[in-house]
């Protein structure tokens, strides 16, 4: 098959949306022709190691952007109105950016402007009349979802149009302005001609099968990495390492009912307490070291401020626990289907994971089915210390065997297996 794949999250950037297609897209390249068509920064710098296998990589240079978020130079703590004040722009950020991105071929990052023109004459040399075109496109941003829509109405059957959504375009949990009905109005607009739809969890099956019907299918994000399973780091008994990697989002992962556990745990177990650190490796480095601050917890933490993806996996490797938050807002419905990318690349570690998300979550049974990591409610701060104290005491070890069976389905490998089965049932 002639695949051809426009990701506009670059392979080179530091982002979990740059992973989902270049994993893809290198098994792919196996067994058939693949393009893998994205944006680049100018000097086309990677920030991370990728892989794309025998994809050809077609890269096109943003028209502007105000910064790359990987060329931050200081990682030192602002002042606390700063912080305050970057706070409440995150809050106005994700209320804008719906609008923004739904009329402008923009992305978020540091205000990235992408060359939707030049997006349209490179596809337009690889798609061609004479042969079938297998046709992904990822959102966000929404002017992906454009291109498919274009493509599709100039080629006909010759372009089998297939929409990714890794993350949703509409009721999206950190954003209150994009339930508004006009984000579904226009997703069902733009996938009027659509031949079929990948979505990342079971919520969003039900959501976009009543914009499009049966065309949808589950194919969620994963990882690549097998090694990790294999590669436990052991630590000192004498202390505890909890790992936290990525970022917050006001709303939707907020960081605070993992600190009233931490403070629960300092009242009622400061042995356990004071052989603990807590590392942090992300874009925010402020919010947490404002938080910690904030709570008298600074001691304990090893605020990392924002590394390269490939360094980021290592501080993972490196923990006792990891920290993961699912969902912290007040939609338990909601929360029950958030999958973040982070998930995988933890269960792929071979460490346990104490997690936070709603009662309901649908991984609950997925994350504890290896007998130490544990899922709790953001309400549990309580439960949350008795664990780690438990932990440190009883310095157990995740059942591998358990865990590889989990982790299997959602290497990349066999996801792109599942994806070939999906574009043969489509095409």
């Amino acid at each position: 098959m002639k695949i051809v794949i426009v990701a506009p999250s670059s392979p080179r950037w530091s982002t979990i949306g740059s992973v989902r297609w270049e994993k893809l897209a290198k098994y792919l390249s196996k067994k058939h022709s693949v393009y893998f068509v994205t944006s680049c920064f100018p000097d086309k710098q990677s920030f991370r190691s990728f892989d794309l296998g025998q994809a050809h990589f077609v890269e096109i240079p943003l028209k502007y952007f105000k910064r790359a978020p990987q060329l931050r130079t200081s990682n030192t703590p602002k002042v606390a109105k700063r912080k305050m004040l970057s706070n409440l722009a995150r809050k106005m950020k994700a209320e804008f950016r719906p609008f923004l991105e739904l009329f402008l071929p923009v992305s978020p990052g540091g205000i990235l402007f992408h060359d939707y023109e030049a997006y349209i004459n490179e596809l337009n040399k690889i798609i061609s009349n004479s042969e079938r075109t297998i046709l992904f496109t990822t959102y966000g941003p929404w002017f992906s979802l454009k291109l498919g829509a274009l493509f599709k109405r100039q080629y006909g059957e010759r372009v089998v149009w297939i929409a990714d959504f890794r993350d949703p375009s509409f009721n999206i949990p950190e954003s209150i302005v994009s339930r508004l009905p006009v984000f579904k109005h226009a997703t069902k607009k733009i996938l009027t001609m659509v031949d079929g739809v990948l979505v990342v969890t079971k919520k969003m099956v039900k959501d976009y099968e009543e914009i499009v019907g049966s065309k949808v299918f589950f194919l969620p994000n994963g990882y690549d990495e097998k090694v990790f399973l294999e590669s436990w780091v052991e630590s000192s008994s004498e202390s505890l390492r909890i790992v936290y990697t990525g970022s917050f989002h006001p709303r939707m992962v907020e960081l605070t009912p993992f600190i009233l556990g931490l403070l629960n745990l300092k009242e009622r177990e400061k042995n356990v307490y004071s052989r603990l650190r807590f590392v942090y490796a992300g874009k925010d480095y402020n919010y947490v070291q404002q938080l910690f601050r904030k709570f008298s917890l600074v001691d304990i933490l090893d605020n990392r401020g924002f590394i390269p993806r490939d360094e980021a996996l290592r501080v993972q490797a490196e923990a006792d626990i990891l920290l993961l938050i699912a969902y912290t807002g007040n939609d338990s419905q909601e929360g029950s289907a958030i999958r973040t990318g982070k998930v995988y690349e933890y269960l792929a570690t071979g460490k346990p994971i104490l997690a936070i998300a709603p009662k309901n979550w649908e991984m609950r049974e997925e994350i504890e089915g290896d007998g130490v990591s544990k899922v709790f409610d953001k309400s549990e701060p309580q439960e949350m210390a008795e664990y780690i104290a438990w932990f440190f005491t009883e310095r157990k070890q995740v059942n591998l065997k358990r865990r590889e069976e989990v982790i299997s389905p959602y290497f990349y490998e066999n996801l792109s297996k599942r994806l070939e089965e999906i574009i043969r049932t489509i095409s």
